[in-house]
C-alpha cells in the first residue's frame, strides 16, 4: 500500500483479515482471510484392534468425521435459495462492484458522466506563474505549522477516516453497511482522483520548490486533484446522507465572513477541509489541488446518487446505513 491517497493507505478499521476491527478489539460481523488448517485429530478413547487388544494409540480423525450421519442431511445449512449472505461481502470488494455500476452512468448526451469533469477541473486550475506563486507563497508560510499538525496529519496519511468515526461513534462492528458506504465512496473517489492526475499531470508543490522539503516522501502520482480531498469530500457527502443531524447538517450560527473556504458547511465536510488543508501544511497539496478535489468529489457524488446499490429506496446503501442511526 502506498502513501497519499484515502484507501491506498491502510484503514486500521477496514477489518484487516476481515474478521477484527482494529480500532475496537471487536469482532466483525463478517470473517474470512485468516488461514484454518485443517489436519487430523486424535480419537477421545482408544479402541481394540481386530483381535480385540486395546491399542495403546488414538486413531486419527480427519473432517468430515467417519461416524457422521450420510452427508445428505449435512448440505441444508444455508439453503441455496438464500444466496451468498450479503453481510459477508467484504466492503472493499463490494465497492468494485458498486464502481462497475458507477461507469455505467451517463448524461443527458449519452455519453458516461464519470470522465466529463476535465473542463470544470481544468478552469479551477492556476496556469499563470503569478498564481503559481501565490500558492507556492502560501506553503512555504505554512511549514511552520507543521509541527503542531505533524500528528494529525500523519495519522490521516494512513487513517484518515478515523477522523470521520470521531464525529459520532461508529466503526464497521457497529454500522456495517455505513462502512461498506464509506468504503465504497473511498474507492470511488481514488478512481476518480486518479483518472484526472493522470489527465492533467501537475507537478508536486515541492518540484518548483525545494523551501517545501516535504517531511514525508511525496505519493508516486501526480498533485490535481488532491487524492485526500476528494475522498474526504466524497465520503463526507456520503456520510450526511444517513448520520444524525449533529453531524450532517451546518451549525445554526450564521457562516463566518469570507475569505473563508466552507462557510456553513456541516461537521463532516469541515473535517474533509481540515484533512485537505493538512496535506497542503505538509507541501504535498497546493491550495487548489484540494479545491478541485472537492469540486471533483461533488460531481462524483451526483453520479453515485444514481446507482441503484446505492441509492435504491428499498435496498441501497444508503437506505440500509440510514436504519444503523438513531432518528
Amino acid at each position: 500500500m502506498s502513501g497519499g491517497i484515502g484507501s491506498a493507505d491502510m484503514d486500521m478499521d477496514m477489518d484487516m483479515d476481515r474478521d477484527m476491527d482494529m480500532s475496537t478489539g471487536s469482532v466483525a460481523v463478517r470473517a474470512g482471510g485468516r488461514v484454518r488448517p485443517i489436519g487430523v485429530s486424535p480419537a477421545l478413547i482408544k479402541v481394540p484392534d481386530a483381535n480385540g487388544v486395546m491399542e495403546d494409540w488414538y486413531h486419527g480423525n480427519k473432517w468430515p468425521p467417519a461416524d457422521v450421519q450420510p452427508q445428505t442431511q449435512w448440505i441444508n445449512a444455508y439453503p441455496p435459495a438464500y444466496g451468498f449472505p450479503r453481510r459477508y461481502w467484504d466492503s472493499k470488494l463490494y465497492a468494485i462492484t458498486v464502481l462497475g455500476e458507477f461507469v455505467l452512468i451517463k448524461n443527458s448526451a449519452g455519453k458516461p458522466r464519470w470522465n466529463q469533469f476535465a473542463p470544470a477541473l481544468k478552469a479551477l486550475r492556476p496556469t499563470t506563474q503569478a498564481a503559481i506563486k501565490a500558492e507556492l507563497d502560501e506553503l512555504v508560510t505554512l511549514i511552520e505549522y507543521r509541527a503542531g499538525v505533524m500528528g494529525e496529519a500523519m495519522a490521516q496519511r494512513t487513517n484518515p477516516w478515523a477522523y470521520f468515526r470521531g464525529i459520532l461513534m461508529y466503526n464497521s462492528a457497529s454500522t456495517p453497511y455505513t462502512h461498506d458506504l464509506v468504503e465504497t465512496a473511498s474507492h470511488i473517489g481514488q478512481f476518480q482522483a486518479m483518472h484526472y492526475k493522470r489527465h492533467f499531470s501537475r507537478p508536486r508543490p515541492s518540484q518548483y520548490s525545494p523551501a517545501l522539503l516535504t517531511p514525508i516522501d511525496v505519493p508516486g502520482h501526480a498533485s490535481y486533484p488532491s487524492g485526500h480531498a476528494t475522498e474526504a469530500f466524497l465520503i463526507a457527502l456520503c456520510l450526511e446522507k444517513v448520520m444524525p443531524a449533529a453531524a450532517s447538517t451546518p451549525a445554526g450560527a450564521p457562516p463566518p465572513p469570507p475569505p473563508l473556504p466552507f462557510p456553513g458547511r456541516s461537521p463532516l465536510q469541515q473535517m474533509a477541509q481540515r484533512i485537505a488543508r493538512n496535506r497542503e501544511v505538509l507541501g504535498l497539496h497546493f491550495p487548489s489541488d484540494s479545491k478541485a478535489g472537492m469540486l471533483l468529489a461533488e460531481e462524483t457524488f451526483k453520479i453515485l446518487m444514481k446507482c441503484k446499490s446505492i441509492n435504491d429506496p428499498n435496498d441501497g446503501l444508503i437506505a440500509k446505513a440510514s436504519a444503523e442511526w438513531w432518528p
